[in-house]
């Protein structure tokens, strides 16, 4: 009923995880994307809230930054999706778990 006690959590940090280069390579340029992506949101909203008095080409640049920051967001988000697709499928696979001489007729 409880969770793993503090000598446990301490002994499972000393085991190496068991994930490859390509995995290792992946979070690292997950966690970038990430950060990214949060400062993308940030910057769209400082920028619409602080410049709507700034116009380039007739919009301001509050709208400017809805129309860059926008599919930039959805672009990171989408990469981030595919990589994890790509590079963190195999350790949800479901194992295979069936009978070997399965009930066919109940008796």
């Amino acid at each position: 009923m409880s969770g793993l006690s503090f000598i446990e959590r301490l002994s499972a940090l000393d085991k190496p995880d068991e994930a490859n280069d390509t995995e290792q390579i992946w979070m690292i340029i997950r966690t970038f994307l990430g950060i990214v992506r949060v400062l993308i949101f940030v910057s769209i909203i400082l920028i619409a809230e602080m410049l709507e008095e700034i116009f380039i080409g007739n919009l301001s640049l509050a709208v400017w930054s809805l129309i860059v920051g926008i599919p930039l967001f959805i672009l990171l988000s989408t990469i981030i999706i595919l990589g994890n697709k790509k590079f963190l499928a195999e350790k949800s696979k479901p194992e295979k778990t069936a009978v070997l001489r399965p009930i066919l007729k109940r008796v």
